[in-house]
């Protein structure tokens, strides 16, 4: 039990404001992985070749479904990769602050 009641105007307003920041930063990082996708044409063609890929194993009205998303690495790797470039919340740093060893590789 909350001591503190919210009124049903700022019920409302905080309901707006939650399904607006969640439409902002969805439409933001979508357009930001466009954009690199543009960018980058051998990723472009990396993506459709796995998604053909995956539609061609399948019949024409099928849905894709959970075992199919499971197997799109690539996908996911271009996925991960838009939320690391694209920072859509102020303060949150994306790049380290010193050079680091992964695999071998100093980046």
């Amino acid at each position: 039990e909350n001591k503190y009641k919210l009124s049903d105007e700022e019920i409302i307003d905080l309901v707006i404001t939650l399904m607006y920041s969640g439409y902002e930063t969805v439409s933001t990082t979508s357009m930001m992985a466009v954009k690199y996708l543009h960018d980058h044409p051998k990723a472009l063609e990396e993506l459709r070749k796995e998604h053909l890929a995956i539609r061609e194993r399948k019949k024409p009205n099928e849905p894709i479904d959970s075992n199919d998303l499971k197997s799109m690495r690539f996908t996911r790797a271009v996925i991960f990769e838009t939320s690391r470039l694209a920072t859509i919340v102020n303060g949150v740093l994306r790049k380290t602050t010193q050079d680091m060893e992964l695999n071998g590789m100093l980046y």
